[in-house]
């Protein structure tokens, strides 16, 4: 028997009782209102398999596995575990990998919408927290509490029409000790109803890292948050205490993108570089873009993506020990 008067073994995992709204919203009123609802939903799961305690449970085959991913290629350099549940996004980037890729067809719509293989909000929470505990009763799957989860590659997790979703479960899954990281190129979730409560979570500021998207370019992502917005949302968060980290990628201008990351010093715990999709770049410019990164004397913490290690053709190491891998997390 647990607090709740309800023994682990009389736990329903396959059919919980749901009262979410099924219908999208673009409007951070409407959004608000709907993650109240999908909050309560990834409570319900949360206690459902806190309930099993130290039990075994064998998780029941899944028509649909997709709320949690391991990414590959270029994505897996943001992360060995990613969440996400929407396909398309309205922000309009030009140089979006989305709509260039080979996946151009199923995920550059400029349209967010819930991936079809989720039957509901619901469903997706469902899915979500079954593939975060992985069967193993109340125990999270140790290579994700080790790792974290990365939001979102096939969306921008801030939009109004995606946030309640993601804010949901990201909310208890840092409750859980689980690292998240979270990059967009919105900023006004940071101060919608939805955004304070995530961030007035305790354990965010230890589990939550918030990340942004900087070019330098806002005629490129004409219906994002301008880069000047991210920017002062970064350094606010940063000294409201969370961690934070940008996305230089893609490098649109390489003196630009150097002058984004001096802008940013001093507020921007982890700095991810990288070059543009299927874009010929000058390796003489990019290699002195690199000595000049690795002569600030600040020593930021940065990481090269492959497209810049493999056109310079030297290793991350001979850089400097702030230059660090893949999976660093500040």
């Amino acid at each position: 028997m647990n607090q709740s008067g309800v023994p682990p073994t009389e736990v329903d995992l396959t059919k919980p009782e749901s009262t979410v709204m099924e219908e999208g919203t673009t409007s951070w009123e409407g959004a608000e209102s709907k993650y109240r609802e999908l909050k309560e939903e990834a409570q319900r799961w949360v206690d459902r398999y806190n309930h099993l305690g130290s039990l075994k449970y064998v998780l029941p085959p899944c028509e649909c596995r997709h709320a949690i991913h391991q990414p590959r290629e270029r994505a897996a350099e943001y992360g060995r575990f990613a969440g996400g549940f929407h396909n398309g996004c309205p922000n309009g980037c030009i140089y979006c990998f989305l709509k260039l890729g080979p996946s151009a067809g199923t995920l550059g719509g400029s349209v967010a919408k819930l991936k079809k293989c989720f039957k509901s909000e619901a469903h997706a929470i469902e899915i979500y927290f079954k593939e975060l505990f992985g069967g193993n009763g109340g125990t999270i799957r140790e290579e994700i509490r080790k790792h974290g989860i990365f939001f979102t590659f096939t969306s921008d997790p801030g939009l109004p029409e995606t946030f309640p979703l993601n804010a949901a479960v990201i909310s208890e899954t840092v409750k859980l000790g689980v690292p998240v990281l979270f990059l967009t190129k919105m900023t006004d979730w940071t101060d919608s109803e939805i955004g304070r409560d995530l961030l007035s979570i305790p354990e965010a500021k230890e589990n939550f890292t918030i990340g942004f998207t900087l070019t330098g370019r806002d005629d490129l992502e004409p219906k994002a948050s301008p880069n000047k917005e991210r920017i002062a949302v970064l350094r606010r968060l940063h000294d409201e205490g969370f961690k934070t980290f940008t996305s230089i990628e893609p490098v649109i201008d390489c003196k630009l993108s150097f002058s984004i990351i001096k802008e940013c010093l001093g507020f921007v715990d982890l700095f991810k570089v990288g070059l543009e999709f299927q874009r010929k770049y000058d390796q003489d410019v990019v290699k002195k873009f690199v000595d000049d990164l690795a002569a600030l004397p600040e020593k930021p913490w940065i990481y090269l993506k492959d497209s810049i290690i493999n056109l310079i053709g030297r290793e991350r190491g001979a850089y400097g020990d702030n230059f660090v891998d893949a999976y660093f997390r500040p």
